[in-house]
């Protein structure tokens, strides 16, 4: 059995990606770049200093710094308002997980959007790692290395719940077995599902798979 679960955040748990699609292109906008398809298909789940740069590239007046800003003044702004939330069956995901081992919150995105949408959405992680913290972001396996050092467990032992293409491999590359929840990309992507030794279609399906895969309930007394 393995002893604890990380969790990706964006559209793992929460159902941010039309928002954050919203939101970046309505600051290309405001500084002259029509935002399109191609240009969402060009960024969505990649780190946050690809997408910043790749913003700024196309904003001559923008840098990445102030791309990022923009960008999370904008999300945390759209959390306020209610605009996106968890997904079904999330909540009960990670209530899951917390019953039977450690638990860590691992994202791509920027920290304190990241935070905020945890707060928000009433999501409780004692270990957060953001694309703060990490020189290299998902693929790479930095930021799942790092959360599994803060949990003070080995990668070998946790259990990492991911929907993204980047997410998985950077699991899978820091040593962690994966539980897939594929979102509409990644369903099509079978060499990366691959590398996922788990799957489920929804959080839902995730909670009813994850006490055959981690841990003891927590309080359980010895038999």
């Amino acid at each position: 059995m393995l002893e604890a679960t990380v969790f990706d955040l964006d559209e793992t748990l929460v159902d941010s990606a039309a928002t954050w699609n919203h939101v970046i292109g309505a600051v290309a906008a405001c500084h002259g770049h029509p935002w399109s398809p191609g240009d969402w298909a060009a960024i969505q789940g990649t780190s946050t200093a690809h997408w910043s740069a790749y913003l700024a590239h196309r904003c001559p007046d923008l840098t990445p710094e102030s791309a990022v800003t923009a960008c999370v003044d904008g999300m945390v702004a759209a959390l306020g308002h209610g605009r996106f939330g968890l997904l079904p069956g999330a909540a009960g995901l990670v209530a899951t997980a917390a019953g039977r081992g450690p638990v860590a919150l691992v994202s791509a995105s920027p920290g304190r959007y990241v935070r905020a949408a945890a707060a928000a959405c009433g999501l409780v992680f004692p270990t957060i790692v953001t694309g703060d913290d990490v020189a290299r972001g998902k693929p790479a396996p930095d930021p799942y290395l790092l959360a599994a050092h803060r949990l003070g467990i080995a990668p070998e032992r946790c259990l990492a719940v991911e929907d993204s293409g980047s997410g998985i491999r950077s699991a899978h590359a820091a040593g962690m077995t994966v539980l897939a929840i594929p979102n509409t990309t990644t369903a099509r992507d079978f060499a990366v599902l691959e590398l996922a030794v788990h799957r489920a279609a929804d959080a839902r399906v995730a909670a009813g798979l994850l006490p055959s895969l981690v841990g003891a309930a927590l309080g359980a007394g010895a038999r």
